[in-house]
Formats: structure tokens, C-alpha cells, sequence
């Protein structure tokens, strides 16, 4: 099952109304001009930023907002399946804890994107769209080898993700929000690779 995505405004309008990038715009990227949520987002930020004449320190502070709020969409979507249709128990618990955690993590990105009238997806984009789609065609332990393996994948993408930008990040602001999550997204990364080798095991 696809996550669907909303109806989009036409490029021409939205850059009509760029120049003051409400917050409402800021925390959606569905107001974009393409079917892809992530690249929408992205091209706000890049317009946003552009016109500011801003540091690449600051593009990189925006692009760590949408990738992480994107790849935490898609880690709800995939822990939401492995709650209901994985086989194995540790990765249905997997699923769930993946759930609310991501939850949790998506309000505070979406809060600071708004703080900081930057755009983040509000769906998933089409890389993500696909990768979800593969993962639930999938059936059996399949399911459970697959959804793992994309989640120990995008969760190791977190922890270097979040472990750069505490340091790095040019936005003190972002700088303490991956401070704060750092260390709960590499104990779940060590998590899911017990669960993914759980999976690995079922024939």
C-alpha cells in the first residue's frame, strides 16, 4: 500500500508568494510544483536560500532537515508494516518502537523547519514511495528480511547524518536538536540490526 500524496500547486503560484515564505509553506512541501514531496521541499529551501545569498553551511543545515524528515516518514511507513504483517516478533516489536520514536522526532523537525521558514516533506517522496512499495509486495519472512534490511539501511543514514550535523550544523538550534537525538538513533540503529539479523534467520 502506497502512502498517497496531496494535491500540489502549480510552480507558477507558488513562487508568486516565495518572497514572504509563510510558515505555512515553510512545514509543508506539498505547495511545491511536482508529485515529489522530497524534491519539493528541497527546491523551496534551495529558492529560499538563494535569494538570501546564504553560506553552504546553511543549505547543508536544510537539506539535513529534509532528509531527516523524510527518511523518518518512510521509517514510520516501514514499522507500521512490520507491526501488522512481519512474521518474526522482534521485528514486529521493532516496528512499533520505530514508530513512536520517529513520531516523536518528526514533531520536532517539522517545529524547527517552521521555526526557521524552511520547507520539510510532508509525505513521502518518490524514491521513498517505491522503496515502500517494494518492501510491501514482499510476503512471509520475506517481508521481515526486507523491511529491515531497509531500515537498518536508513537508520544507519540517521546516525551519521545526526552525528555530522551536532557538530557541524551551522544553525545552533540544529546543532541541539541532533545533539539531543543522536544517541537514541544509534542505540535504535544497534536494535534494528538484532531484529534484521532476527529476520535473517527465519528460512
Amino acid at each position: 500500500m502506497r502512502l498517497s500524496l496531496n494535491i500540489l500547486l502549480p510552480v507558477r503560484r507558488l513562487l508568486l508568494g516565495l518572497a514572504a515564505l509563510p510558515l505555512a509553506v515553510a512545514c509543508s512541501s506539498n505547495e511545491g510544483g511536482s508529485s515529489d514531496a522530497v524534491k519539493d521541499a528541497t527546491a523551496l529551501n534551495e529558492h529560499k536560500i538563494a535569494d538570501a545569498d546564504i553560506t553552504k553551511k546553511q543549505e547543508a543545515d536544510a537539506e539535513f532537515l529534509v532528509r531527516a524528515t523524510s527518511n523518518a516518514l518512510l521509517e514510520v511507513e516501514l514499522g507500521k508494516l512490520a507491526q501488522t504483517r512481519a512474521t518474526a516478533p522482534a521485528v514486529r516489536a521493532f516496528g512499533a518502537a520505530a514508530v513512536q520514536s520517529r513520531l516523536e522526532l518528526l514533531t520536532s523537525l517539522r517545529s524547527l523547519a517552521a521555526a526557521k521558514q524552511l520547507a520539510v516533506p510532508s509525505a513521502l517522496g518518490d524514491d521513498e514511495q517505491s522503496a515502500y512499495h517494494e518492501a510491501s509486495t514482499q510476503t512471509g519472512s520475506q517481508l521481515d528480511k526486507r523491511v529491515m534490511a531497509l531500515l537498518v539501511k536508513i537508520q544507519k543514514q540517521d546516525e551519521d547524518a545526526f552525528d555530522d550535523m551536532k557538530d557541524d550544523a551551522y544553525d545552533g538550534d540544529i546543532r541541539a536538536l541532533a545533539a539531543k537525538y543522536y544517541t537514541p538513533i544509534d542505540e535504535q540503529l544497534d536494535a534494528a540490526k538484532e531484529a534484521a539479523d532476527a529476520a535473517d534467520k527465519l528460512p
